[in-house]
């Protein structure tokens, strides 16, 4: 069927991407991971398998206070994404977080990591 088809063209778009893709609820519930994910986390306790996890599992406390805040500023539209640089092992990346809405209403956030940076 077309809508098959469509869905196995937009999972092979995400996965070519080469940048780690992460969808999240609005309880910070992972629901989406592709496949640079998987592989980035692939040291993580679940060998990179995060969906169905919480972002709480891989933040510090005071990293999850910063989401929990952003997410009501997504909630509230008073930010239509956000972003920040951090250091990497093998050098810079820019991680960006943009939120997503059923109906007008906060539903949740991908967060997409660019590992060289965007400079």
């Amino acid at each position: 069927s077309i809508r098959i088809h469509n869905d196995e063209l937009q999972q092979k778009m995400f996965d070519s991407l080469g940048v780690v893709i992460v969808g999240s609820d609005t309880d910070m519930n992972v629901i989406y991971a592709n496949e640079k994910s998987r592989k980035t986390f692939k040291d993580m306790p679940n060998q990179g398998n995060i969906v169905g996890t919480s972002l709480t599992e891989y933040h510090k406390p005071e990293t999850v206070e910063i989401i929990k805040s952003l997410f009501n500023a997504f909630r509230n539209k008073e930010k239509k994404l956000d972003y920040y640089k951090m250091e990497l092992p093998g050098g810079k990346a820019t991680v960006v977080q943009i939120p997503f809405y059923d109906n007008e209403e906060f539903a949740g956030a991908v967060e997409f990591i660019f590992e060289s940076g965007l400079e």
